[in-house]
C-alpha cells in the first residue's frame, strides 16, 4: 500500500484492504464426506510423542471412544506427534503412520487397531472405554501409571511442531524467539495475508507503502519503510527458499495465505542457517503436503462488505488425492480475489482495487519410509488497479494521480525437495528452486522540482529469476551429539527498464530536449552467494545444552547499464555513459548458546546469534572531479551484521494450561549499509557509514483456564536507534534518530470459546484486539529531514462466531469493529 502526498502534507491510509463495521460471512468447507479417509466430525486435538498405548488412550477418552488393541503389539511402538483439526479417522491414521500398524472401524464405531493387513478380531484385543473400566476377558488391567483418567484429565495447549533449526523440534524446546500458527490458528483467526499476522507477533512490524511491498521489521532493525537499493533486513521464506531480491527489491510479494501448514516467524538474526536477508530475523510460510493416504477435498467462499459499500470476495479451492495408495499423492490449490477499493483516483477514475489469483501444485512421492521427493509449483498474479496513497486537501480518499500507481506482480516458483533417510547416520536434505518475478515501479511524485510538471517513475519491467541449490546432512541417531551440515547457492539476475520522466518538460522547452525523459537506462544486475554452514547441539547433561553453528559465505555481484541517459540539468542536455561495476567478498557468521531444562515444564537459555546482509555493487564509483582529495566510491560495499544478545525462558504450567515465554535482548547493528552522498559533488552511493543498537522485551502467554476457552497476549517493549555516523559522508541521519518502523510498545490478545451444540456440531466465538504505538517514517536526521513524520498509533478489532459441523464451518465476523482509519502510514513526501 502507498502514500504519494504531492503537498507534503500527512496522510491516513489503512493497513487493512477494510475497514468493517458491518459484519460478514464465510463458509468452510473443509472436506467431503464419503470421499475422504477424513470423514467424521473435526475437533482440535494434541498428542505428543509417547507410548502409543497411552497415546490411543488419549484419544479414547477424549473421544468417547471404544479402541481395541491387543497390549503385545504396542510394545516398543511410539504415536507420531499430531496437533491440529483432525477428524477420528485422520487422527488415528496419522498416529499409526510408519508403526506397521493399521485400524478398522465397525459399524457401531468401535475402532480395532491390529497389524497391516491383520485379522481385526475381538480375540487377545483390549476395550478401552471412556471411563477405563470395560475389558475383554483375558487382558491385563491398566497399570496405575496408565490410567486413563489421569492421562487425559487436560486437554492442555495445542502443540506445534516447528522447522526453524532445520529438524523438527516442538516449538517450547526450541532455544530461540519464535512465534508460530498452526493451520487451525490461521483459519480461525482469518489470516489471509501479512498484514493479518503481523499485528499479533511480539517485536514485528509491517510497513506496506503500497501493495506487493511489504517492508517487515523485527526488533526495530530497518533504515526505510518503503524499500532501498539494499537488501531488505528481514527474509521471507516460502518452504526452504527464500523469495526476496538483494538489490532494488520493489517487490515483496504478499502470500495468500490459504492451505497452509503454519507460519514461523523467527526473531533475531538467523545468519548460520538462514543465510543472508536474515539480519533481524526471517519469515517462513510453510504449505501443506500431499498426503497418500486419503482423497481429502475443501473450499472456502468468503464474502465481505464495507462500511461504505465496497465488496471482497474470495474463493478458495484444494483437492488432494492419492495417485499410488501410500506412495504417491497430488495435492491441487487455487485461490482468487476481488477486493473493492476504497481510493479514487479522480484523474483516471480508477480506484485501489485488488485482484490476485494463484495456487500450487503438489507431486509427493515416497517409495519407501527412508525416500521422499516432492516437487512443487506455485504461482501468484496479483492485479491492484491503483495504489493506496491519497491526496487530504481533495477530500478523504481522494487522489488525482495521472497514471496508475500500481504495483503488479507475477510470482512463479519451481521446487524440487529430497529427503533421504541414511540409517543410523543422518538424513539427506536436497531443495532445488527456480524463481521468476515479474513486476514495475509506477509513481507520480507531483511537481517535485516546481517546474509544473509532475514527475512520473515509469519502471517497466522490472523482472528477477533466482536459482537455488541447498544441500544439507541432519544427524538422525540417538546421541549426544545432533549436528547440520550444509551447502548452499543462490544465483539472482535482475533486469530493469529504469524510466524517470518531468511529464510536459519538452513541451514546456519548446521540443529542445526530445523527450520528457530525464532518466533512462537498461539496468542488469547479478548476485551469487555460496556458502557453506555447520549447526550443532550437544546435550552435555540431560538438562543442559550447549548448541551454535557458524557459515562462511562467499559473494559476487555486478551492475551494468550499457547505456545510461540521464539530462543534466544544469546545461540542459542529456549526457550518455555506461557503467559495469563489480564487488566480492569472503564473510563469517555464527551463533552460540546455552539452554538448561530446569523441568519439563521450563527451559531457559542464553544466546549470541550474527546476521548479515550481503555487500552489492554501486551505480556510481570512483574520485571526484570536483575535489580529488574527497572520499574515492568503491565499486562495491561490504555486508553489514548485527549481534544479539538474548536471555529468555519458555514455561507451561498448570497441567500444560498456561504458556508464559519471555525474552530480553540487545543487538549491535555495525557497519550499517546507508544511502548516502559525497560531499563535494553530491554523487550518490551506498556506504557503510553507520551503527545502531536495539534492545527490548518480549513476553507471550497463552491460556487455557477451562475446557473450550483459549486465552492468549503478546507484549512488545522496545527501543532503537542510531548510535554512530559516518563524517565524511552525507547521510541524512544523526546520532541519536530512531530506527524507521520501530514500534516502542505493541500489546495484541485474544480468546476463543468452542462449545459443543445438537450432538455433532460445535459452536465457537472469538475475539482478537490489538493495540500498536506511533513509529517514525524514516530517519530524523535530528530534525533536518523535511519529510519526516510519525505513523500515528492505531488499535484494531476483530471478533468472530462460528459453528462447525462434520464437513463444514459457518463463520459470522467482523474486522476493524471500530471502524478506525487511523492505521497510519505517513510518508509526509517520501515517496516510496
Amino acid at each position: 500500500m502507498s502514500y504519494n502526498n504531492h503537498s507534503n502534507q500527512s496522510s491516513i491510509k489503512k493497513a487493512r484492504q477494510l475497514l468493517l463495521s458491518t459484519a460478514t460471512a464465510a463458509l468452510l468447507i473443509p472436506a467431503f464426506g464419503a470421499l475422504s479417509a477424513n470423514a467424521g466430525f473435526e475437533k482440535n486435538i494434541t498428542i505428543s510423542e509417547q507410548p502409543l498405548s497411552i497415546a490411543l488412550k488419549k484419544i479414547a477418552n477424549e473421544r468417547d471412544l471404544n479402541i481395541i488393541f491387543s497390549s503385545e503389539k504396542m510394545v516398543g511402538k511410539t504415536s507420531n506427534y499430531l496437533s491440529g483439526k483432525y477428524s477420528t479417522r485422520e487422527a488415528i491414521a496419522r498416529m499409526l503412520a510408519g508403526s506397521g500398524l493399521d485400524f478398522e472401524m465397525d459399524d457401531k464405531g468401535n475402532i480395532y487397531v491390529s497389524d497391516q493387513n491383520g485379522d481385526f478380531s475381538n480375540n487377545d484385543y483390549k476395550k478401552i472405554s471412556l471411563n477405563g473400566d470395560d475389558y475383554y476377558e483375558g487382558n491385563l488391567e491398566l497399570d496405575d501409571d496408565e490410567d486413563v483418567a489421569d492421562e487425559t484429565a487436560s486437554t492442555g495447549l495445542e502443540e506445534i511442531v516447528v522447522t526453524s533449526s532445520r529438524r523438527e523440534q516442538n516449538l517450547q524446546d526450541v532455544s530461540s524467539s519464535i512465534t508460530a500458527f498452526s493451520n487451525a490458528d490461521i483459519e480461525r483467526q482469518g489470516f489471509d495475508s501479512f498484514e493479518d499476522f503481523a499485528r499479533t507477533v511480539p517485536g514485528l512490524n509491517l510497513s506496506q507503502a503500497t501493495k506487493n511491498r511489504a517492508i517487515f521489521n523485527i526488533r526495530g532493525l530497518a533504515t526505510n519503510t518503503t524499500g532501498a537499493n539494499t537488501q531488505d533486513p528481514v527474509s521471507v521464506y516460502i518452504n526452504d527458499t527464500p523469495v526476496t531480491d538483494t538489490f532494488g527489491a520493489i517487490v515483496v510479494p504478499d502470500l495468500r495465505l490459504f492451505d497452509v501448514e503454519r507460519i514461523e516467524v523467527l526473531r533475531g538474526p538467523q545468519g548460520t542457517l538462514f543465510g543472508s536477508g536474515s539480519l533481524g530475523g526471517v519469515i517462513r510460510i510453510i504449505t501443506n503436503k500431499p498426503d497418500a493416504s486419503k482423497i481429502e477435498t475443501a473450499g472456502r467462499v468468503n464474502i465481505g462488505v464495507t462500511k461504505g459499500g465496497s465488496w471482497r470476495q474470495r474463493y478458495d479451492a484444494m483437492f488432494n488425492m492419492p495417485l499410488v495408495e501410500d506412495e504417491l499423492a497430488l495435492r491441487v490449490v487455487g485461490y482468487y480475489r476481488d477486493e473493492e477499493g476504497w481510493v479514487e483516483n479522480d484523474a483516471l477514475g480508477t480506484r485501489n482495487d485488488q485482484k490476485d489469483w494463484g495456487g500450487r501444485i503438489s507431486l509427493l512421492w515416497t517409495p519407501s519410509e527412508d525416500l521422499s521427493v516432492r516437487a512443487e509449483i506455485f504461482h501468484q498474479d496479483s492485479d491492484p488497479e491503483d495504489s493506496d496513497g491519497w491526496r487530504p486537501e481533495l477530500g478523504k480518499f481522494k487522489k488525482t494521480a495521472i497514471i496508475q500507481e500500481n504495483r503488479p506482480h507475477l510470482l512463479t516458483n519451481y521446487s524440487l525437495t529430497a529427503d533421504y533417510n541414511i540409517e543410523n547416520f543422518a538424513t539427506l536434505t536436497s531443495v532445488t528452486t527456480y524463481q521468476t518475478s515479474d513486476t514495475e515501479g509506477r509513481a507520480d511524485n507531483g511537481d517535485l522540482f516546481g517546474l509544473g510538471t509532475p514527475f512520473l517513475n515509469l519502471s517497466d519491467p522490472w523482472d528477477a529469476k533466482f536459482f537455488i541449490q541447498e544441500a544439507r546432512l541432519t544427524s538422525n541417531t540417538d546421541s549426544d551429539f545432533e549436528w547440520i551440515i550444509g551447502g548452499f547457492f543462490i544465483d539472482r539476475s535482475t533486469d530493469v527498464r529504469f524510466l524517470l520522466e518531468l511529464r510536459g518538460i519538452d513541451d514546456l522547452f519548446g521540443g529542445f530536449l526530445g523527450s520528457d525523459a530525464i532518466f533512462d537506462s537498461n539496468l542488469f544486475l547479478t548476485s551469487q552467494e555460496l556458502a557453506t554452514y555447520g549447526d550443532f547441539t550437544y546435550h552435555i547433561t540431560d538438562k543442559l545444552k550447549v548448541n551454535g553453528g557458524v557459515r562462511i559465505f562467499n559473494t559476487k555481484s555486478t551492475y551494468a547499464e550499457p547505456r545510461r541517459v540521464a539530462l543534466n540539468f544544469a546545461t540542459f542536455a542529456n549526457e550518455i555513459s555506461s557503467i559495469d561495476n563489480r564487488g566480492s567478498g569472503t564473510n563469517t557468521t555464527w551463533r552460540f548458546g546455552l539452554s538448561y531444562d530446569h523441568s519439563d515444564d521450563a527451559m531457559i537459555y542464553a544466546s549470541v546469534s550474527k546476521g548479515y546482509r550481503i555487500g552489492q555493487v554501486n551505480p556510481n564509483n570512483g574520485p571526484s572531479t570536483a575535489d580529488p582529495t574527497d572520499i574515492v566510491i568503491a565499486e562495491g560495499y561490504e555486508p553489514d551484521t548485527t549481534l544479539n544478545y538474548e536471555i529468555g525462558a519458555k514455561t507451561t504450567w498448570l497441567d500444560d494450561r498456561l504458556m508464559i515465554n519471555a525474552a530480553a535482548y540487545f543487538i549491535d547493528w555495525d557497519n550499517m549499509q546507508i544511502d548516502g552522498a559525497r560531499i563535494s559533488d553530491q554523487r550518490t552511493f551506498i556506504d557503510n557509514a553507520g551503527a545502531a543498537e536495539s534492545k527490548g522485551i518480549e513476553i507471550e502467554v497463552v491460556a487455557a483456564p477451562s475446557d473450550g476457552l483459549i486465552l492468549n497476549m503478546a507484549i512488545t517493549i522496545q527501543d532503537a536507534e542510531i548510535t554512530e555516523v559516518s563524517d565524511d559522508v552525507l547521510i541524512a541521519m544523526a546520532v541519536g534518530d530512531k530506527l524507521p518502523g520501530m514500534v516502542d510498545f505493541k500489546i495484541s490478545g485474544g480468546f476463543e470459546y468452542t462449545w459443543d451444540v445438537m450432538e455433532d456440531k460445535q459452536m465457537f466465538v472469538r475475539l482478537d484486539a490489538q493495540y500498536v504505538a506511533d513509529s517514525p517514517n524514516s530517519l530524523a536526521n535530528g530534525g533536518a529531514n523535511p519529510v519526516f513524520a510519525m505513523h500515528e498509533s492505531y488499535e484494531n478489532i476483530n471478533a468472530a462466531i462460528g459453528l462447525t459441523a462434520d464437513g463444514w464451518e459457518f463463520t459470522v465476523y467482523g474486522e476493524n469493529l471500530t471502524n478506525n482509519d487511523n492505521f497510519i502510514l505517513n510518508f509526509a513526501g517520501a515517496f516510496p
